[in-house]
């Protein structure tokens, strides 16, 4: 039998390293031929460290451009005659509408995830850009032999609106932790509380939210600090502008690692790891932070409320709504008994429902015709 091949392709290399390294690594260990396609972004040459191409695609992240999205379908629908793979998997809300389009005319099996709804159905004026978008999934996920979402409601929400069919799509428990690298730590004893945020520097994170409730936290615990990780993406709509996220900075609310290559030391020094966010997928800074033993704070959302067991991981609070946020910190950092245990449940959690192996085997199934 003929070696049979697959291509990734994902909004760019970053996240095709972050998040589908797991899945690369065991497929090629299946002896399938792997490539991968995205926007290329300085991340690329970690993909072909592993042996497996990279093309890089001429992806407009920030937002609906007709001409720049246009050039982009052109590109796919190229590489998919060119390389002519036997499945093709799509992650992130482009890859998935115009990859699906492009798809059409090919014979390979299509299988997508959803990783999220985002700035599209949370971001201003929501109502018509959601229809719009609802409009450009049909479309796209009409070839798909299988569509994949991180979450039960998100996959209700286009069951509903019927963009996708309940026998073609169905729900995994996120992209997967690998439990062994995300391992239990000791927090370093003797420094002040912190709270740790990891994601982009977005405002649909919740992150004003979470300036106004780290104010009131240090109001009670003055030697609190908190911790942001992670890029200002610039493509996206809802990016914090720049004077915004100095001035928290130069205010002493936030302090602001940037974006870094291995979250683990962060995790490890948290005494909490909070995630405000209005809607995720599977948020994977949660499952991580919850690997590591590390209690968590999130709001009662989509996505988040999958992750997180309220009162048994960590607590969930009402989305945009800072005092409600202070105050579960406030319960968290002011019992350190208490923020052990969650963190100890949490582990157990990620260990029986979202380890990487459980869901790489999953998505192979979806690969077979």
């Amino acid at each position: 039998m003929s070696q049979r091949s697959v291509l990734l392709v994902s909004r760019c290399a970053w996240t095709l390293t972050a998040f589908r390294t797991g899945l690369m690594r065991e497929l090629l260990t299946r002896g399938w031929r792997v490539s991968c396609a995205g926007a290329a972004d300085g991340y690329e040459g970690r993909i072909q460290a592993m042996g497996v191409p990279f093309t890089p695609l001429p992806l407009d992240m920030r937002g609906m451009n007709p001409a720049a999205d246009l050039r982009y379908l052109g590109a796919l629908a190229a590489l998919y005659r060119r390389a002519r793979p036997d499945v093709i998997h799509h992650f992130t809300i482009k890859p998935v509408i115009y990859g699906g389009m492009a798809a059409r005319l090919t014979p390979a099996r299509v299988v997508n995830t959803i990783t999220g709804l985002g700035y599209m159905f949370t971001g201003p004026d929501r109502g018509a850009r959601a229809m719009l978008a609802r409009t450009l999934y049909r479309v796209g996920l009409s070839s798909a032999s299988h569509t994949w979402f991180l979450n039960a409601e998100d996959r209700d929400y286009f069951l509903k609106h019927r963009v996708v069919g309940s026998e073609q799509s169905g729900v995994l428990p996120g992209e997967g932790v690998d439990s062994e690298r995300f391992s239990p730590r000791k927090r370093p004893s003797g420094g002040p509380p912190m709270v740790v945020y990891v994601g982009r520097i977005l405002g649909d994170k919740g992150l004003y939210e979470l300036a106004e409730a780290a104010e009131r936290v240090k109001r009670e615990i003055p030697r609190a600090r908190f911790l942001l990780v992670g890029p200002r993406d610039e493509r996206n709509p809802s990016v914090v502008p720049e004077t915004d996220l100095r001035g928290w900075v130069d205010r002493g609310v936030f302090e602001w690692a940037g974006p870094v290559d291995d979250v683990r030391p962060h995790l490890a020094g948290a005494d909490v790891v909070v995630l405000p966010s209005y809607r995720e997928g599977l948020p994977m800074s949660l499952l991580e932070a919850m690997a590591m033993e590390r209690a968590v704070a999130a709001t009662d959302v989509p996505g988040c409320r999958e992750v997180v067991e309220h009162e048994k991981t960590g607590l969930l609070v009402p989305p945009r709504n800072p005092r409600a946020l202070a105050q579960a910190l406030v319960r968290l950092l002011s019992d350190p008994g208490l923020a052990a245990s969650m963190g100890k449940a949490g582990r157990q959690r990620v260990l029986a429902h979202f380890d990487e192996k459980k869901v790489i085997r999953r998505v192979l199934e979806s690969y077979e015709a």
